[in-house]
């Protein structure tokens, strides 16, 4: 019988070991998932942590490890909660304006002052005066692109007398996030810089007003053909004109742009700010015939183009789908724009008239501001730049990515670039 109740005994030993041992594990998960910025899965494994454990070092790690996550999640209500949780189990805890905000640590401070204040029960007074135990490594702050530091829980032989209580902060005090600031808001990110260059077209599209742009240019190539003519024949009067013309789209793009992504490593939304510089240009080709009641005949090749290279500051969100090394993405975005450029066209052909031939030719080159008087309507100096995309995301190292995407950029952009996070 003895030896049956020292075997149970053992074996109630072991499997307490073995639990604290799965319990220690999960804290250092869950550390893992907080130095990623990735605050939700890190509280669902600081709880399986605290509930396995019943150790107080590893309950202490736990418990703080929540208060910061909610702190972080603006929850200010539950980080409370929990920091009496650290301070019931670890009242001598200590933390450090070094490693973590300000607002935090003060209120760590006070709720940790008032449950000494309001005293301990006799079996966590003895608990407390234990003989020094192994330091606690304290939690990574968030990852923000300064050094990484650790910090040690100090522990006392006995336990501390318990100081004259601060004035107490108000709820509104408490809840209130406005000290946590844009730069405390930003700790636990990650941001993003990439480069990008690709080629622009309204080809796709072009069949929804193809006919009236090619009738609005060819209509002008025919003034001035006409009105080069009339200067070396008079008492010309137009007859048929058949113009046989293409038009064309295209142009590139490139830029620069950062993202932000405020759930750190483990966030999937951004919010990025860039500047873009795309050319657009809108050509016309081929050839146009014009007949006129004296039996005269003119021919001539042409062409004429529409360009401009706007530069533009763009403001994009963009979700990623998925945490693996390949995920799809949706992006969406607008920018703006100053809107200048140039419109020129060229012709040369024949006059024919019996036996009489002769050659003409013109060129001219105008600005949009020039353009605009000439056709009488007014071309916008500035435009709005609307974008919606699709792409793919590969991740090449951790840091360091490759993009593909396809979208609408105010025509159809398709585009790749290289991103390093940090």
């Amino acid at each position: 019988m003895a030896v049956l109740l020292i075997l149970c005994l053992g074996a109630g030993v072991l499997t307490a070991q073995a639990q604290e041992n799965d319990a220690a594990a999960l804290l250092r998960q869950a550390d893992g998932y907080y130095a990623k910025g990735d605050y939700r899965l890190a509280i669902g494994t600081y709880l399986e942590a605290a509930a396995l454990s019943r150790s107080r070092l590893t309950q202490s790690g736990a418990y703080f490890g929540l208060a910061v996550c909610y702190f972080y999640e603006r929850d200010m209500a539950n980080s409370v909660k929990w920091m009496r949780q650290t301070a019931q189990v670890d009242p001598n805890k200590e933390i450090s304006e070094s490693f973590y905000p300000k607002a935090f640590v003060d209120l760590f401070r006070t709720v940790r002052d008032e449950v000494r204040a309001k005293g301990l029960p006799a079996e966590e007074a003895a608990a407390a005066a234990e003989p020094e135990r192994p330091a606690q490594k304290a939690l990574e702050p968030p990852p923000a692109g300064g050094e990484r530091a650790w910090e040690k829980d100090v522990q006392t032989e006995a336990p501390v007398a318990a100081p004259k209580p601060k004035p107490r902060r108000t709820r509104r005090e408490e809840l209130d996030p406005s000290p946590l600031s844009l730069a405390t808001l930003f700790k636990g990110g990650h941001w993003e810089i990439n480069v990008h260059t690709g080629s622009w077209t309204i080809d796709p599209v072009l069949g929804l007003f193809k006919d009236r742009l090619l009738d609005e240019m060819s209509e002008e190539l025919q003034i001035q053909m006409v009105k080069k003519l009339g200067q070396t024949y008079s008492g010309l009067i137009k007859a048929v004109y058949t113009p046989t013309l293409e038009l064309d789209s295209g142009g590139g793009n490139y830029g620069l742009e950062l993202r932000y992504y405020n759930r750190g490593w483990a966030g999937t939304f951004s919010f990025g700010v860039s500047l873009e510089k795309t050319r657009i240009r809108l050509s016309m080709n081929g050839s146009a015939e014009q007949t006129f009641t004296n039996g005269a005949k003119a021919s001539a090749e042409a062409s004429a183009a529409l360009e401009t290279s706007p530069l533009s500051t763009n403001f994009g969100f963009r979700w990623e789908l998925g945490h693996g090394r390949l995920k799809p993405f949706i992006s969406l975005g607008f920018g703006f724009a100053s809107f200048s450029g140039t419109a020129d066209y060229a012709y040369s052909g024949t006059y024919q008239l019996g036996s009489i031939q002769d050659t003409f030719s013109d060129e001219d080159t105008q600005t949009f501001e020039e353009l605009s008087e000439s056709i009488d309507f007014a071309i916008p100096q500035n435009i709005l730049i609307f974008q919606l995309g699709l792409g793919l995301k590969l991740d090449i190292l951790k840091s360091l990515s490759l993009l593909a995407e396809a979208g609408i950029w105010d025509g159809l952009l398709l585009r790749g670039g290289l991103a390093w996070r940090f």
